[in-house]
């Protein structure tokens, strides 16, 4: 479906629908007590989530019905333009402050089958509150998730600004396995390429080369979401998780300088393999060249005893046609000869 047209703040889904039913997942806890709950039923769940004093951890997954995004974005008072973000997926990662909330949209990048599959991820979160928004099931959260259920750490003692740094660093993490997995491929491709460059690697080379444009642009505008992230000034962000958010700035500029590399090392490996195809031609050519040579004066000799002049003493000498032979051969021998002496062959 298309936005064109439509007024701003309007609520529509741009994307594919990824699974069959929204599911609410809600995770309430505190420093001494964590429950685990899904709801398909709007009304129940904020039931629950107005019983209770904890943090509370709201993950929303699939977007195609509209009208539970709507009542979500009208319960906890988000702004049109928010909702909007939200439904739009295949956005640029980007952080807005809101009045009462933080908005963030970040890239999450996972191996499925050896392929890199990425999903876009919303971010919302509050005092007491945080909202995730994903197309589809599986995510890059259960290590946070894990901390959360076995109080690991110090997630369980801190606010939900802190669940939003922990989890835009499971993001980023991720990012390094995906990279690590985007090596592995270029390196099997420089094997190769060195080993045996036939024609089916440079469309493999342009296909990684464009995976690596593609991951570089969804992870480059994290550095500033990141860096706006630490420079919050809200009364729920708190001193002690932004020292946490400018180790998170540091990992994002490694995941940049990586993929900056990658991407160098693909054109690199592009133009090794057009290097290592025009070698080739050229030794073709220089055989052939070689061939063509040689064969230039046995023609040269073949033609003038081949001309139908009446007076051609050769032609009656009894062993003309033998003499006419070797002198060929010996001719070739020295051409060779002097052709390796050359180091032509």
């Amino acid at each position: 479906m298309k936005k064109t047209g439509m007024s701003p703040g309007t609520f529509l889904f741009t994307g594919e629908q990824k699974v069959d039913n929204t599911t609410l997942q809600l995770i309430t806890y505190d420093k001494s007590d964590i429950e685990e709950k899904y709801f398909t039923n709007m009304e129940a769940l904020l039931t629950q989530m107005s019983n209770t004093n904890q943090m509370s951890w709201l993950n929303v997954i699939g977007l195609h019905e509209v009208e539970v995004i709507s009542k979500i974005a009208e319960h906890f008072q988000l702004h049109r333009l928010s909702g909007e973000d939200i439904l739009s997926v295949g956005q640029r990662p980007k952080l807005d402050e809101y009045d009462d909330y933080i908005h963030i949209v970040a890239k999450m990048f996972r191996i499925e089958d050896e392929n890199i599959e990425d999903e876009q991820v919303t971010i919302l979160f509050a005092e007491g509150l945080l909202i995730t928004f994903q197309e589809k099931e599986g995510d890059v959260f259960n290590g946070v998730r894990e901390r959360l259920f076995e109080s690991k750490g110090q997630i369980r003692h801190r606010k939900t600004d802190y669940l939003a740094y922990a989890l835009l660093d499971s993001i980023v993490d991720h990012y390094f396995i995906a990279i690590e997995h985007f090596g592995n491929v270029i390196d099997e491709l420089e094997l190769e390429l060195l080993e045996n460059p036939s024609d089916q690697i440079l469309p493999q080379l342009h296909e990684v080369r464009r995976e690596a444009s593609y991951i570089r642009r969804s992870v480059f505008p994290m550095r500033e979401t990141v860096s706006r992230f630490e420079k919050l000034e809200v009364p729920y962000m708190h001193k002690e998780t932004k020292l946490f958010i400018r180790d998170l700035y540091d990992h994002t500029l490694q995941v940049i300088e990586s993929l900056t590399v990658f991407k160098d090392t693909v054109g690199s490996l592009m133009d090794l393999y057009m290097n290592s195809i025009s070698y080739r031609m050229n030794n073709v050519m220089k055989v052939l060249t070689i061939v063509s040579t040689i064969f230039i004066p046995l023609t040269f000799i073949a033609g003038v005893y081949g001309m139908n002049f009446l007076v051609m003493p050769e032609l009656e000498y009894k062993y003309g046609y033998y003499y006419a032979l070797i002198a060929m051969a010996v001719l070739t021998l020295l051409m060779i000869i002097y052709f390796k002496r050359k180091k032509w062959l």
